[in-house]
């Protein structure tokens, strides 16, 4: 009975699978089943690795969605009061999946469990548009987009998607990279059939497609290029219960990238939304299969490089001064020194030959006089 229980919250949560209509108005059950393992997609990320370095915190990550549960223990003091645009309290989660989502991004560590936050430092700010992931309006969604870059979070995960690539919803993507907060969403969403999501698709935001512990994607993902994080069975959390339960579905990936930007924002206070994005892309790695889209995808998302990786635009060295114009000078004639000292060497030789010949003339006859012979003048000679 757990084990079906489990299985319905994930399919609420996640969109992965049409719930009967008696269930669809029932809110998702707490999790009390306590899943000791961390689970793969912690383990392949290994976000613990820069924890001492940073943890997210005092980064506000906004979820948008479906509400977020302050009353789930995991994110006990994290969630921020936030506010609905579809009725309800934007701190509360019927349906379960925001609060997912705000687990894999923020859950504080919890004894009896590996399952944590990728940044359990961070804030989280909900804010709630619709009470079923199916049904998103552009309207509310750009609503809340521009709600969030207001209220200061520097991150912005959107777990849902709409097919209307509606003006006004890009304009608000704009205004919160203009107010220097990175909006995340999920190209791997269903919004109709072969219907490309927004706001992933616009390339102000920074899309997000899920793998498999295998590295293939978990379903087609119709938006453009995206960064690649864990979307298929993954540990989280449910609105109320101090367990886990495990899911899978489109979107989830979304939280693990928000997870990691709300770590390098706040390791890296001085970067730009623009340049987190950057740095999220140019540091992720390549999984074990293929890409969704192996020409032009960005590969895993990976904290640990995220986090220290050191990266050649964002040096702060100074740009190098531009060279000096050549100053032209008049050519200095090139002398030979051989000549001169060949005139020198036969002057010199010249000179002492005149100087030994001269101290000849005068030594010899003197000799002469005396009777001085050569050493070699008494040598007697061998005859035969």
């Amino acid at each position: 009975m757990r084990a079906v229980a489990a299985a319905l919250v994930a399919a609420a949560l996640l969109g992965a699978a049409p719930l009967p209509a008696a269930a669809q108005q029932q809110c998702a059950q707490p999790a009390n089943h306590v899943v000791p393992q961390a689970g793969w997609a912690l383990q392949r990320l290994a976000p613990s690795l820069v924890w001492d370095l940073t943890s997210g915190e005092s980064v506000t990550v906004a979820v948008i969605g479906t509400g977020v549960s302050a009353a789930a223990p995991a994110l006990s003091g994290a969630v921020l009061p936030g506010q609905s645009l579809s009725g309800g309290a934007g701190d509360d989660d019927c349906a379960g999946r925001d609060t997912f989502m705000a687990g894999v991004i923020a859950a504080r560590p919890a004894a009896g469990t590996g399952f944590t936050g990728v940044a359990p430092g961070a804030r989280i700010l909900p804010i709630r548009i619709t009470n079923d992931p199916k049904e998103v309006d552009a309207g509310k969604l750009a609503s809340a987009i521009r709600s969030a870059a207001d209220g200061g979070a520097k991150v912005i995960a959107v777990s849902v998607g709409t097919a209307a690539a509606d003006s006004g919803l890009r304009a608000a993507v704009s205004y919160a990279l203009s107010k220097d907060a990175l909006v995340i969403a999920p190209s791997d969403v269903d919004v109709g059939q072969d219907a490309i999501p927004y706001p992933a698709a616009f390339p102000e935001a920074l899309p997000v497609t899920g793998i498999t512990g295998e590295g293939e994607p978990i379903q087609h993902a119709a938006g453009p290029p995206a960064l690649v994080a864990p979307g298929n069975e993954v540990v989280g959390i449910a609105p109320r219960g101090n367990g886990q339960l495990v899911a899978s579905g489109g979107g989830i990936g979304v939280a693990f990238v928000a997870g990691t930007a709300a770590l390098v924002r706040a390791y890296h206070p001085e970067l730009s939304a623009a340049q987190v994005r950057n740095r999220l892309q140019d540091t992720a790695d390549h999984p074990p299969a293929e890409l969704p889209d192996p020409q032009h995808g960005h590969g895993v998302v990976n904290p640990v490089a995220a986090v220290t990786s050191v990266l050649p635009a964002e040096s702060g060295e100074k740009p190098m001064a531009a060279a000096a114009p050549p100053v032209h000078l008049p050519p200095v004639p090139f002398a030979d020194p051989l000549p001169r000292l060949v005139a020198l060497l036969v002057t010199g030789g010249v000179g002492l030959l005149v100087a030994v010949a001269g101290l000849g003339a005068v030594l010899l006859p003197r000799a002469r006089r005396r009777g001085w012979r050569s050493a070699w003048h008494d040598v007697p000679r061998n005859e035969g």
